[in-house]
């Protein structure tokens, strides 16, 4: 049976005597017997002899114990343990005299514990020591992005996704317009409630341009009253020049390519003065800056239909980005450092005006002009200048200094905070901007969403910090994003080491496909699983001008995720009809929303791969490829007297580079994931921030303080627009800009001294590469 402590008890057993059996029983006598007494006989019990060993070993502890009491136990009594006691006591009392002061002395104390135990264990928390799920990474662990991705399918919310955009597209919102206010108040309530920090909302002052009064009247020849075309708000360029014209001939020039401009030339139509009548080409810029070449009073830009819609009208900006983004009137500074030039003076503007009308309103004019001139493959012809005149005003409401705005909000990270990417888009537009650019703010939304979730889920923090960015300005040649640049250069070039634009992401088209431009560092790093959650990614290199371009100008690796559609700016992008009700049944499709969350999966994917892998993903190997096949297409451009031994000896370093990084790279991962060691020991971490740090300066090393001879703005010598672009060809178009141009005029002789220079600038980084020395002694401005 059991008893009540939960022992077995034992039933009483009586035990027999030790020596009843031996020792026989003497009867007892009688007290009047006299007996004779005999000595008492003694009988000896029975024991066990203990062993002398153990005798001596029991003696042997007393004497150790008497021992280490006498010579350790009480003279650290006396001398410690006594003295701490007593200074213990007096400083009790004293504390006991202080909260007396404050009033009841046990209250005190109690308030004393409860905020002493308080600080112990915020400090505790703070030093990321708590268990903490297993997506979290700290002390040479590594975050679970498996778990996160998992998590982030999950918490993908499409309703979100269409309340937001049917807001932020329900207004026209130009930069420094009340719509505007009212989508930066709407984007920074989103910060707030998703828990972002807002690093704060910058305001600049730039050069802008809003509809104003336009007027086209049209003189047929022969006829001498002619007809007016109706203009409104809508007829407008972003960033036009103000002019007006009375008389003035009228040539179609199809869309003013190099071979257009110079048939017109070549056929005696460009006489005396004249308007072009254009279609939109691939690059206005470039059309506007062919007009301004040729002699061109002014553009009329003719827009192309929508559907069976003939009476749209698209509204392009007519800025010149070749030559720099940004403020107008303040080039390669932020406006408040010194005053502004005179519009006159200003090269990112056009210096004739221009005007976009629709297809109904640009056949109007087109059949006034006579089948003689130019015949163009569209089979229209030029005419010649005396087929018609017309009359021409354009006053657009021009603000030389008007705010535009960028907000920016902050995930700090909990290892390398000193680096960062951002993630960014594009907020303005003409008008509503539904599929461009309101779509791409919507998705930079769901983003932060995604990515704050993840933070209070699972307590997370990325390695590096992460930026998110709504730029202003872009309407106006990219202001708010350049004016950021040009405030924050040198934080900004020490800390980005990637700028992801997500602005011109869509589920427009037919296909899956998703078209991304980057630097060639990058290139490995987005073809890598680039046909993964049934999307088609194709990568090539930057072919394109956005809010990208001052970072890229600067040599910061960028990447730039689009959908076709949205990158070559298709009908309905930039007219009154990009409006949520034309797009609300393709965002209920449900295979329109399984696309959207693949894509939304696939951003956080990459972009949490590059902030929070331990290694920065870029690969040098790639890019020393990229370098080398790169200038021997050069080569072949050029003739045999333009040497080229110092750019191939620079090469030659970069693929040295190369070897030795992914030694490193491959023992370090041999060491994390090859053995059975868990944490990255501390030597081995900061060897790795190291690397990681010398990766992100690749780029901003490679570039010139003074920028390329012509184009100031321009400080990357290897990846840059040339000051004519071709779209079929970005690869020439977009890498070695200045020697390009150069090989474009046949000047030789600056080829040879640009090669020269370029061949010293990659030994000189690819040698600060391999001998990990001070990166501000290398000496790049002798370009």
């Amino acid at each position: 049976m059991v008893n009540t402590r939960g022992y077995t008890a034992v039933p009483n057993v009586e035990q027999p005597t030790s020596n009843s059996q031996d020792v026989p029983t003497t009867p007892v006598s009688e007290p009047d017997m006299e007996m004779p007494i005999e000595p008492p006989v003694y009988v000896e019990e029975m024991g066990v002899e203990e062993p002398r060993v153990s005798e001596a070993f029991s003696e042997k502890v007393q004497r150790f114990r008497v021992c280490f009491e006498n010579n350790v136990v009480i003279p650290v009594k006396e001398k410690v343990v006594d003295p701490l006691a007593q200074i213990m006591s007096l400083m009790s009392e004293k504390f006991d005299l202080i909260l007396s002061k404050c009033g009841n002395v046990l209250v005190m104390k109690r308030i004393f514990y409860l905020v002493l135990m308080s600080i112990v264990t915020a400090l505790i928390i703070s030093s990321d020591k708590l268990p903490n799920g297993t997506a979290r990474g700290s002390s040479g662990l590594f975050s679970d992005h498996e778990l996160l991705l998992q998590y982030a399918k999950k918490s993908i919310d499409l309703s979100k996704i269409q309340r937001d955009l049917e807001y932020i597209s329900s207004m026209p919102h130009m930069s420094g317009t009340s719509g505007d206010a009212a989508v930066r108040h709407y984007i920074r309530e989103s910060f707030d409630k998703n828990g972002i920090k807002l690093a704060g909302e910058e305001e600049f002052m730039a050069y802008s341009n809003y509809p104003g009064n336009a007027s086209l009247y049209v003189y047929p020849r022969g006829n001498s009253e002619g007809f007016g075309i109706p203009l409104n708000e809508e007829n407008f360029n972003p960033m036009s020049r103000n002019g007006e014209f009375r008389n003035t001939a009228v040539i179609y020039g199809n869309e003013a390519s190099l071979d257009d401009m110079v048939s017109l030339k070549d056929g005696g139509v460009l006489n005396g003065d004249f308007i072009l009548l254009l279609h939109y080409g691939d690059y206005v810029f470039q059309q506007m800056m062919r007009a301004q070449e040729y002699g061109a009073k002014a553009v009329i830009f003719i827009s192309e239909p929508y559907k069976d819609n003939k009476d749209v009208v698209q509204m392009k900006s007519v800025a010149l980005p070749q030559n720099g983004t940004g403020d107008a009137l303040t080039p390669e500074w932020e406006g408040s450092i010194r005053d502004p030039i005179d519009v006159d003076d200003a090269r990112y503007l056009p210096k004739i005006p221009s005007i976009p009308i629709s297809t109904n309103q640009g056949e109007k004019i087109l059949s006034t002009l006579s089948d003689t001139g130019v015949k163009f493959s569209n089979n229209l012809y030029s005419g010649f200048p005396n087929d018609c005149l017309i009359d021409l005003l354009v006053e657009t409401a021009t603000r030389e200094r008007h705010p535009v705005h960028d907000i920016v909000g902050k995930i700090e990270g909990s290892e390398q905070n000193g680096m960062a990417i951002v993630i960014s888009a594009p907020r303005n537009s003409v008008s509503f901007g539904t599929t461009y650019p309101s779509f791409g703010t919507v998705v930079l939304l769901s983003l932060i969403q995604l990515y704050q979730e993840m933070v209070y889920k699972f307590d997370w923090k990325p390695l590096r910090n992460i930026y998110f960015i709504s730029f202003g300005g872009s309407e106006f040649n990219e202001a708010g994003a350049t004016e950021l640049m040009e405030k924050r250069a040198e934080v900004l070039k020490n800390e980005i080491y990637t700028l992801i634009d997500v602005g011109q992401v869509g589920i427009w088209d037919e296909s899956n496909i998703l078209d991304i431009q980057c630097h060639p560092l990058l290139a490995d790093f987005f073809q890598k699983n680039g046909t993964s959650r049934g999307l088609d990614v194709q990568v090539d290199n930057i072919h394109q001008f956005g809010d990208w371009t001052p970072y890229l100008a600067r040599g910061m690796p960028v990447a730039i995720i689009s959908s076709p559609s949205v990158m070559n700016r298709k009908l309905p992008i930039g007219t009154v009809e990009d409006t949520f009700e034309a797009v609300k049944d393709t965002l209920r499709d449900k295979n329109k929303g399984e696309m959207l969350s693949e894509m939304m999966l696939y951003l956080v994917e990459k972009s949490l791969e590059l902030i929070d892998d331990p290694m920065i993903p870029f690969s040098v190997s790639n890019y020393a490829e990229f370098l080398s096949n790169t200038l021997k297409g050069i080569q072949k451009e050029c003739p045999d007297t333009v040497n080229f031994d110092e750019v191939f000896s620079g090469t030659a370093l970069w693929k040295n580079t190369e070897l030795q990084f992914n030694t490193w790279k491959s023992g370090w991962a041999d060491l994390m994931y090859g053995s059975s060691t868990s944490i990255e020991p501390t030597i081995i971490a900061i060897n790795r921030w190291s690397w990681n740090y010398l990766l992100s300066r690749i780029g901003i090393t490679q570039c010139l303080e003074k920028g390329l001879p012509e184009r100031t703005f321009y400080k990357n010598v290897i990846l840059g627009p040339k000051l004519w672009v071709q779209k079929d060809d970005p690869l020439r178009s977009w890498t070695f800009p200045e020697i390009r141009d150069s090989i474009a005029i046949k000047d030789w002789v600056s080829v040879q001294e640009q090669l020269n220079a370029l061949g010293t600038m990659l030994q000189n980084t690819a040698r600060y590469f391999l001998g990990n020395k001070n990166l501000r002694e290398i000496n790049t401005n002798n370009y």
